[in-house]
């Protein structure tokens, strides 16, 4: 079945708002609350944010296998849907109401913990969730429109994410209160995100599954010695561990150089992300006239554009033009989130022509690449901000302290979306090279 009615493919997207809204609280707010609230070290900070994606590189590709074997009569993506929507969102509410008690190093190991579980919930549903597209259909344009609506509902996800979470913060009272209403509202947002995608999916087209490894060593191997993959991932890995980092950056740029409330970081995010929504679109369309490895390096040159002039205006008084650079940005940043999910499922589709059904697999691996390459940005900017010589609470903060979020905010996000160009070039020509090999003489 090439055709996939548009009702699905929209309540299929509808999950990405969940996950959108899962990746983009603690991306944007848990090193903040680690420092600001539980007083524990930036750097020793950031590894509680780093460390619990360490466990999603084992997790994460195990799911794709598990959930690749799955027979049940809702199919083998959809039960761990179910199981992993409503375990993220209770998990979510969990991670940001530590005891009273957990401070300093208790507070580290609070967070790590339920963070590592939370992971693991996410991984239930996501991984089977992403799977579902290149599944969907033969046709490469279907899937890339399949696609552009789960990421126009994946920045809906992140908006909401990123810009209702710090308002909720500043609504509840900050602090402690403020972060715990904050988790008890958007918690419960998730998980009926992802039921939706659950329950919208019942008559979802699958194409039928091509072979399947015998063992999971056989199905791993297959997937590590996928070179495009490889670089696909690489590239991914790169220009999101650039995002990753500039939204950790954010609140602290927001309220310690800037000068403005917690409610203020919105502004931001709704410039970054109203940014991206609206180019989404266009980014499918240009793809489809340019190509979209071409479509991508037009991409980058925006992303750090705006990125470059963040870095050089970030000063106290330039709130105004900071906003208008953080759109064009975000317009940037939609074809570098959209064009590697669509050449992914181009790369599922070409192993699975050549016999290999490596969906689940390839597809847990690229959600392990996803959230540690954004929990790279906040152990990033611990790094710079120990280094800098940060100190949190204190309203005026040393020369350093300032370059140190200034490097987090835009100097290093746009020297990782520029290195990622050329490797995803040539991943590009490798895959062409490779489907032109397969063609019959």
């Amino acid at each position: 079945m090439s055709r996939v009615p548009r009702s699905i493919a929209i309540a299929y997207s509808t999950g990405s708002l969940g996950t959108g809204m899962y990746l983009t609280v603690p991306s944007v707010l848990l090193l903040f609350y680690l420092t600001e609230v539980l007083a524990v070290a930036p750097a020793l900070a950031g590894l509680a944010v780093f460390l619990p994606r360490l466990w999603d590189v084992i997790t994460d590709p195990a799911m794709g296998w598990i959930s690749d074997r799955t027979r049940s009569p809702l199919g083998r993506r959809r039960p761990w849907m179910l199981a992993g929507g409503v375990l993220t969102g209770v998990s979510l509410v969990l991670l940001f109401n530590a005891p009273a008690s957990a401070t300093g190093s208790a507070g580290f190991v609070w967070v790590l913990a339920v963070y590592i579980l939370s992971a693991t919930a996410y991984t239930l549903f996501a991984v089977p969730y992403l799977s579902m597209p290149a599944e969907m259909s033969e046709s490469a344009e279907v899937r890339s429109g399949i696609m552009a609506w789960r990421m126009t509902f994946a920045m809906a996800g992140v908006l909401v994410g990123s810009a209702l979470a710090p308002l909720l913060l500043e609504a509840f009272g900050g602090g402690r209160a403020g972060f715990s209403g904050m988790a008890w509202v958007l918690g419960p947002l998730c998980a009926l995100a992802m039921l939706a995608a659950f329950f919208g999916t019942a008559r979802a087209p699958v194409i039928a599954s091509a072979r399947l490894g015998a063992t999971p060593g056989g199905s791993f191997r297959d997937a590590l010695v996928n070179r495009p993959f490889r670089l696909l991932a690489f590239a991914y890995i790169l220009q999101l561990g650039g995002l990753g980092t500039f939204t950790a950056a954010t609140p602290y740029f927001v309220t310690y150089i800037a000068g403005r409330s917690e409610g203020a970081i919105a502004t931001l995010f709704v410039a970054l992300l109203g940014g991206t929504l609206m180019s989404m679109a266009g980014w499918h369309l240009l793809a489809r006239r340019i190509g979209k490895p071409r479509a991508y390096v037009v991409a980058a040159v925006l992303a750090a554009s705006g990125l470059a002039g963040i870095f050089l205006l970030a000063e106290p008084g330039a709130w105004t033009p900071v906003v208008w650079l953080t759109a064009l940005v975000g317009i940037g940043f939609g074809g570098l989130q959209l064009l590697p999910f669509a050449m992914l499922t181009d790369v599922i589709h070409a192993a699975r022509s050549n016999g290999c059904d490596l969906a689940g697999i390839l597809t847990g691996a690229w959600t392990a690449v996803e959230k540690g390459a954004l929990a790279l940005g906040p152990a990033i900017l611990g790094l710079l901000l120990s280094l800098g010589g940060f100190i949190s609470g204190l309203a005026v903060q040393q020369e350093s302290a300032a370059l140190a979020i200034r490097a987090g905010l835009a100097g290093f996000p746009a020297l990782l979306v520029l290195a990622s160009v050329p490797v995803l070039l040539h991943q590009h020509r490798l895959q062409l090279k490779a489907v032109l090999a397969a063609r019959p003489v």
